[in-house]
């Protein structure tokens, strides 16, 4: 049996514009065809998968999709093909059987596996029909590689189904399965309520390399289970994690592989600065010390991103902390976000401020031994008992709405967290998500 070698990508966001910016959409076109062009075609990669979230979004910009087609037929003209399953961002819509990754697999750009159901849900691996462009399975070599769906909050009940439905299939050597999936315990905040043991009846039915997208961080488990991270951050909040590809070499024969993630990617730089508010009782007193601390660091970092690369522009965030002496709306918010901008050169600069007010900052009385989270969870009930509308639900409101931000960070289905919303409101609602 011959060994094949395939590279491993998942969330790349094609169309995104964090902050608003249409500079940072193309980082991810960059990114993409950078590890195409500099780790499979070099590599000479048998294949490439996406484990989901190829685009930001179901519908998409004529200029994103070129951004795509380019990529896909540079792979195209190496010889490589590529095979992808939907994610949470780039799934079907609830009218429409129809997406942009079925028109990339249609013209031949990508092979898009998922599983076929019957009317009760159950789902069915079917081989791939070069003449329909459709299918659930094909063997490359003596590799067969398998696609899933997003199946959300229901993808642990459904993991015996696919594992059953993986068993009934003809035998092959080694088994690759896409799932789009995160797995508690990797990162913070994230309960997506699937676990190592949950996904143990794949193992049992043969995968031997379960390759996952959905959490923007890399994390192995088990020596069967692979998430590559994003190749490029989203948002300030993901730059500290490690993210990128995975290279695989695989031994069919003996049923083994060697992963190896790569993180050589060029990404743009992102700086967070903190910056305390208390010693200062008035506006522009604030000011003036925040713009002399924003040009400390600046000098500090500049050795970091030098402006000739218009790629390395940072986006830099400055988070005010600490209490303020004064109301948060006398902040100079576009003074200070300007003198961000100008001292680092920055691609996007954005303030954030998490200084207590006045009015609530009495709540942060009791001591340090309070974490930050509970303290953010009491605040948010104290503002919703201010008003009249959430009075009744004030506890409960101020927990949705910590959660909620928790979930938006860790990238949660913004359709999952209007339904949250929606049914807390008015808990006779039925979940739809």
């Amino acid at each position: 049996m011959k060994p094949v070698r395939f590279l491993h990508v998942a969330d790349v966001h094609l169309g995104a514009t964090p902050y608003q910016d249409t500079e940072r959409s193309r980082d991810y076109h960059r990114v993409l065809l950078d590890t195409v062009a500099r780790v499979a075609i070099p590599g000479g990669a048998d294949f490439v998968i996406v484990a989901g979230d190829l685009f930001d979004r179901r519908q998409i910009e004529p200029a994103v999709l070129a951004q795509a087609t380019e990529v896909f037929d540079t792979l195209r003209r190496a010889g490589i093909p590529v095979y992808a399953i939907e994610g949470n961002h780039d799934r079907k819509g609830f009218t429409s059987r129809v997406t942009w990754l079925d028109y990339l697999s249609e013209w031949g750009l990508v092979h898009l596996l998922e599983p076929v159901h019957a009317e009760d849900g159950t789902p069915r691996f079917v081989p791939w029909d070069p003449v329909t462009r459709r299918g659930s399975y094909l063997d490359h070599g003596d590799v067969r590689i398998l696609g899933s769906m997003w199946y959300g909050s229901t993808t642990a009940k459904l993991v015996p189904a696919l594992a059953k439905a993986l068993s009934e299939l003809p035998p092959a050597a080694y088994h690759l399965m896409m799932l789009h999936a995160g797995l508690d315990g990797f990162l913070d905040h994230y309960d997506g309520g699937l676990t190592v043991q949950d996904l143990a009846p794949l193992k049992d039915a043969g995968v031997d390399y379960l390759a996952l997208g959905h959490i923007h961080k890399r994390y192995e488990a088990d020596g069967w289970i692979y998430n590559p991270g994003s190749l490029e951050a989203l948002n300030v909040a993901e730059y500290r994690e490690e993210r990128g590809y995975y290279w695989v070499e695989v031994d069919p024969a003996a049923r083994t592989h060697v992963a190896t993630h790569g993180s050589d990617q060029p990404q743009r730089p992102v700086h967070r600065l903190a910056f305390d508010v208390t010693p200062w009782g008035d506006p522009a007193g604030l000011l003036e010390a925040a713009i002399a601390h924003v040009r400390g660091e600046a000098g500090r970092l500049a050795p970091l991103h030098p402006t000739s690369d218009a790629v390395r522009r940072p986006v830099v965030e400055l988070t005010l902390i600490g209490r303020l002496g004064f109301r948060r709306h006398e902040i100079e918010r576009p003074v200070l976000e300007q003198a961000l901008q100008e001292a680092f050169d920055a691609q996007v600069a954005r303030l954030s401020v998490e200084a207590l007010p006045p009015d609530v900052a009495g709540l942060a009385e009791a001591g340090p031994e309070r974490d930050r989270p509970a303290l953010e969870r009491e605040v948010l009930r104290e503002l919703a008992r201010r008003d009249s509308r959430y009075e009744a639900i004030a506890e409960s409101t101020g927990d949705l709405l910590a959660s909620l931000k928790r979930q938006v960070l860790a990238g949660a289905d913004p359709a999952q967290l209007a339904d949250l919303v929606a049914r807390h409101l008015d808990p006779e609602i039925k979940c739809t998500s």
